[in-house]
């Protein structure tokens, strides 16, 4: 019998065979109390002390109790529990499983080592937080199913070894026995084969979608994670983005019980940077990037009348907080983490400007500082390098409100540059805003690319695709990929654009991400059942692990030494 079931029962009737797990036990002199947990609730069980040793249980024991149901004394109400008001009085019980002392306790205030709650996730999971944030998940699949149902979505799967090909991270890979020295890969993103879909002729795909990215884990990135991937047939950005609405605003209204404006608000990429420093602003904080470079027009601060010569800008925030020394030292620290030379500042207090370069500004430029209002200027000098350090300073130091602002962001450049190489700033098979402009000028041409943003995360990113085998092999040529290359990674799938491709378009949502921002956790880990540490590693099982030479021969793959340089 589940706890839950009580629900059904009248005080003071029978109860037999009610199971669950000692969360706590109290020897109150002649009565020994047990809070009783199973997967959904708790209640109290009450064992008289001559019938039963205290020591018998030990925390996480699974035990099944025979009693009456009971209403507790008023005084020993727990208001905070769904069975607070009653109690089992036992009978008789058994110890169905016993448990070794545990390696921290069952309990949602605990301050454990996060790679031993995951080496233990299983115990990790019986918490009551962790127990919320995997039904959430739960109930997010299950929403989402409906809603791609009542708009006749196809759900539809795609293989999960895969040929290896860029798409911006490393591949897993993994070896073929019966194809000597060849490799698959596990996808990362079912991308090419939901666009074979839309070349096949089915109208609507989706796909609760498992993908693999060998990178970096951040608390936002796994090395497997979970997407809801759909296409539609004929589809433009426009209707991409209206059903992508409706799947969460259902799921928000659903699983979270938040309901949010539909349609979203929209703003360029450029708009995004100028006014946030970042394509994924939280919209949370109303303030925005200031333009104060004609204050400084003049200026004899050498770096930035150096900034201003070399076609730079100042740009930065004024707040009416005045900080303190050691919080500006703070912030200092931390934009230098993060690329900057230093924190320009200056604060404007009872009509004064102090501050280390207010020594050396001029009459002008302090009259334009003193027009601002008591507070503080926090700014940087520079050129575009410059937005990304604002967008740090501008989480610091406003505060966001509690709501939920997504936003639209579209009209990215086609192409960015990243350590030096010119790359999609989506994927390669994103289609140009103007297919003329883009085969004059590359460079700068604008992608049919959107992304959905919520307090400043990116949920997830769309696109209309490329369905021209001439637009897509030139996308390739441009990321730098010789004709073999081209080829031997992607020719089969231009051989497929070939035979009269549709328009189509599409999105991938980080569902995971979703999760994790609407139920305000620290990372995608605390969201996900079996997770990896930041290393790639599953504490768990010890994965990954070496695997015996002799079971790597039936693969024709042998360890080598590698000599230290």
């Amino acid at each position: 019998m589940k706890i839950e079931d009580l629900i059904k029962s009248k005080v003071n009737s029978e109860v037999s065979d009610l199971r669950g797990w000692v969360s706590s036990i109290r020897d109150h002199g002649g009565l020994v109390f047990i809070e009783l947990r199973d997967s959904s609730s708790k209640i109290q069980i009450v064992l008289d002390s001559e019938n039963v040793d205290i020591d018998t249980f030990k925390s996480e024991y699974y035990i099944s109790v025979n009693g009456t149901y009971i209403k507790r004394d008023k005084s020993m109400i727990n208001k905070s529990q769904q069975f607070g008001e009653y109690e089992i009085n036992a009978e008789s019980y058994s110890i169905i499983s016993k448990s070794k002392p545990l390696p921290f306790q069952i309990d949602d205030s605990i301050d454990t080592d996060e790679n031993i709650r995951l080496k233990f996730r299983y115990l990790d999971l019986r918490r009551d937080d962790m127990k919320r944030n995997i039904l959430a998940r739960s109930n997010t699949f299950k929403s989402i199913r409906n809603s791609m149902d009542s708009l006749s979505f196809l759900e539809l799967d795609t293989p999960t070894l895969t040929k290896s090909t860029p798409e911006g991270a490393k591949d897993f890979l993994v070896p073929s026995r019966k194809q000597s020295g060849s490799f698959y890969a596990l996808p990362q993103s079912p991308q090419m084969y939901k666009q074979l879909f839309m070349i096949s002729g089915f109208n609507k795909y989706y796909q609760i979608a498992k993908c693999y990215r060998d990178e970096d884990s951040r608390k936002d990135r796994q090395p497997e994670f979970t997407q809801l991937d759909l296409e539609i047939l004929n589809g433009t950005p426009d209707e991409v983005r209206k059903t992508t609405e409706i799947i969460v605003n259902e799921l928000l209204d659903n699983v979270f019980s938040i309901k949010v404006d539909v349609p979203f608000q929209d703003m360029t990429y450029k708009e995004a940077i100028e006014n946030y420093g970042t394509d994924k602003p939280d919209l949370r904080i109303t303030e925005t990037i200031e333009d104060l470079t004609n204050i400084f027009k003049n200026t004899e601060i050498n770096f930035i009348k150096s900034s201003l010569e070399n076609s730079g800008f100042v740009k930065g925030f004024h707040t009416s907080t005045i900080m303190t020394r050691s919080e500006i030292d703070a912030l200092d620290e931390l934009v230098k983490d993060n690329g900057s030379n230093g924190l320009g500042w200056f604060k404007i207090e009872n009509s004064t400007v102090s501050g280390p370069l207010s020594k050396i500004t001029t009459d002008k430029e302090n009259e334009e500082l003193l027009k601002l209002g008591d507070g503080m200027l926090l700014f940087q000098s520079g050129n575009m390098e410059i937005y990304p350090v604002l967008d740090i300073i501008r989480r610091q130091i406003f505060t966001p409100v509690e709501t939920y602002s997504f936003t639209w962001i579209y009209d990215f450049p086609y192409f960015e540059v990243e350590n030096g190489e010119i790359q999609p700033s989506h994927h390669p098979f994103t289609s140009p805003k103007d297919t003329e402009n883009f085969i004059e000028d590359p460079n700068n041409a604008t992608a049919l690319h959107y992304d959905l943003v919520l307090n400043g995360s990116e949920l997830g990113s769309g696109s209309q695709r490329i369905n021209s085998p001439d637009i897509q092999r030139k996308v390739l040529e441009m990321w730098g990929l010789s004709d073999d290359d081209i080829e031997n990674r992607f020719g089969w799938f231009i051989e497929a654009l070939s035979y009269g491709t549709p328009q189509h378009a599409g999105i991938a949502l980080g569902i995971d991400r979703i999760i994790a921002v609407m139920l305000n956790v620290d990372s995608i880990r605390d969201v996900i059942p079996f997770p990896k540490t930041q290393s790639g590693l599953d504490p768990l099982t010890n994965a990954p692990t070496i695997i015996d030479e002799n079971e790597l021969e039936d693969y024709n793959l042998k360890y080598i030494e590698v000599a230290d340089e």
